[in-house]
């Protein structure tokens, strides 16, 4: 009966091992910012996709942001196309720097554009908002589309 005790006791100590040692990884990964949203003061949220649009090279982008509230400035500082070069996205062309609207909680701004077929391109934009002397700059880039 001693021997049935202390087997039992055995295994609670080695589920008690295991929970802690699960516990202690899930605390890690989550403080260790694997991958943790961000709160932010200004920014609701971002989207920005570039899909194809038809033939002859034609994509659409569609961007958006929205703010936690009606802020004083939301918008554009600088959106660019860009293509891969030997491995790297540059700049291809700058399509509106500093486009804004005031007093607002949301803004879009969508656009075509004609690529070269066979060419890839991607969407960058940094998005800005200012409030109550505060502002915030968030990049985000589309994922890459290749014109037809």
């Amino acid at each position: 009966m001693l021997i049935a005790k202390k087997k039992k006791i055995s295994i609670l100590f080695l589920v008690m091992a295991v929970c802690i040692t699960i516990f202690s990884l899930t605390a890690y990964a989550i403080e260790g910012g694997i991958i943790q949203p961000q709160a932010s003061e200004y920014i609701r949220s971002t989207s920005v996709v570039l899909k194809l649009g038809g033939s002859n090279g034609k994509l659409l982008s569609e961007n958006k942001i929205g703010a936690t509230g009606i802020v004083d400035k939301l918008g554009i500082k600088t959106l660019e196309i860009q293509t891969k070069v030997n491995g790297y996205w540059r700049k291809y062309e700058t399509i509106i720097n500093d486009y804004y609207k005031y007093d607002a909680a949301t803004f879009i701004y969508d656009f075509y554009y004609y690529g070269d077929p066979g060419t890839e391109y991607r969407t960058y934009v940094e998005f800005y908002v200012e409030d109550d002397g505060g502002s915030e700059t968030k990049i985000v880039t589309s994922s890459p589309k290749t014109a037809e």
